[in-house]
């Protein structure tokens, strides 16, 4: 049941990603997952304020709140960094601009080896490693 619940959210913000919606229903797509992340790890007001401020989780709950976006993205799998997923994530949030995706496999090339056997750890690493990448080279997330 949680894995339908869990695809049937992936399923609908690729959808709306993916069928050329406008910025703002993008947005509304990201903030239902940081929302319904937020509520399922139980991530706090400080947990949110640290994400809108693309800074490093620091609390638990802030971490796993990251490996639950992560997670529903499709960007984490089995607690390491989801190439495939992030690669498509990227296509689709920029319409599969040729430039960006190319900056996007440079990104994969940075975090491929991002992982720990602790889920939240994971979660946090991963996101650690693509905000420093994507900043990097000047590709917005």
């Amino acid at each position: 049941m949680k894995f339908l619940a869990v695809f049937l959210i992936i399923s609908s913000v690729m959808a709306v990603l993916n069928a050329g919606a406008s910025n703002e229903e993008k947005m509304a797509a990201m903030k239902k997952i940081v929302m319904d992340c937020a509520a399922k790890e139980n991530a706090s007001q400080a947990d949110l304020e640290e994400l809108f401020a693309k800074k490093p989780a620091t609390s638990p709950t802030g971490k796993c709140h990251r490996a639950c976006m992560h997670e529903t993205f499709g960007t984490m799998k089995d607690n390491k960094f989801n190439p495939d997923g992030f690669m498509a994530m990227i296509k689709m949030s920029t319409d599969g601009d040729e430039a960006k995706m190319k900056i996007a496999q440079e990104v994969v090339k940075d975090c491929a080896d991002k992982m720990d056997a602790d889920r939240c750890e994971a979660g946090a690493k991963i996101c650690t490693c693509l905000a420093g990448s994507t900043k990097a080279r000047g590709l917005e997330m």
